[in-house]
């Protein structure tokens, strides 16, 4: 049935986000904090994962809706004994499942938009060294979590800078764990 935007976002956006920005982490982790870093390969890398979760979590979520709204469609139609096909109701359930893969597609866009800005900086020769360029993608993409968290904290009950700064804590102990995992292989 049809989504409400806040709906969108904190459901979709947000959960897409935070595993878009892990993604990328692991891929800083694993191929520029490396004492032969690879600036081209790790640029490629967080573009072409990102761009590959958008499309398997849009793809993915328009089927899943797809199906849930045909199972409530079908919820509906046995309840007034009558079929739902080309009404209201199902254009907009359809218009939501839409809704929904696109948001789910533009969060990890978003993310290596976000965190590639400084990487692509570095091949311009604005940031002059690779390792500054990653750790500046990574304290944006902590950012990127810390916003998130911020948001979920402000819809429900207490204190949003807590679970912003709990989200961040978490994210900063997985990207250390992360970078400590790549330097023991």
């Amino acid at each position: 049935m049809p989504v409400e935007p806040q709906e969108l976002l904190r459901r979709y956006f947000i959960n897409t986000l935070f595993d878009s920005t892990f993604v990328v982490l692991g891929i800083l982790a694993a191929s520029a904090f490396i004492p032969d870093a690879n600036p081209e390969i790790a640029v490629g890398t967080v573009f072409a994962a990102c761009l590959a979760i958008g499309i398997s979590t849009a793809v993915s979520v328009y089927e899943a809706e797809h199906v849930e709204t045909e199972i409530e469609m079908r919820k509906v139609e046995r309840a007034m004994l009558s079929s739902m096909e080309d009404t209201e109701i199902e254009r907009k359930a359809r218009v939501s499942a839409y809704a929904v893969a696109t948001v789910n597609f533009f969060a990890p866009v978003f993310v290596a938009i976000v965190m590639g800005t400084p990487l692509l900086l570095f091949d311009a020769g604005v940031i002059g060294d690779f390792g500054a360029a990653a750790m500046l993608s990574s304290i944006l993409g902590i950012g990127i979590i810390f916003g998130a968290g911020y948001y979920l904290g402000t819809l429900g009950r207490g204190r949003p800078w807590l679970r912003a700064v709990r989200m961040s804590v978490i994210a900063l102990l997985a990207f250390g764990a992360l970078i400590m995992f790549e330097q023991l292989f």
